[in-house]
C-alpha cells in the first residue's frame, strides 16, 4: 500500500484482507472504505471544472512569456 493513503484508509484496507478477521468486521470496514470511494468521487467531480481551469490558465500564462521571450529576441 501506497504512503499516499491516509493510516486511516491503510487500516480499513488491512481489516478486509486479513483472513482471521470476524466478517462481520470485515464487513464493517469494506462498507466504510464504499463510502469513502462515493465522498471522493463526489469531491472530485465537484473541483474538477475549477482544477482544469486552474490548469488551463497556467498554461495560458506561460504561453505568453515564452512568447513575449521570443518577442524579444527578435528585436
Amino acid at each position: 500500500m501506497s504512503n499516499k493513503l491516509g493510516s486511516y484508509i491503510q487500516k480499513l484496507m488491512l481489516v478486509v484482507i486479513d483472513r482471521e478477521e470476524d466478517d462481520d468486521i470485515k464487513q464493517l470496514a469494506w462498507d466504510e472504505l464504499s463510502r469513502l470511494n462515493l465522498d471522493l468521487k463526489d469531491f472530485l467531480l465537484k473541483n474538477k471544472e475549477d482544477y482544469m481551469k486552474k490548469i488551463e490558465n497556467k498554461k495560458r500564462k506561460k504561453q505568453l512569456l515564452q512568447e513575449d521571450k521570443e518577442n524579444v529576441k527578435n528585436k
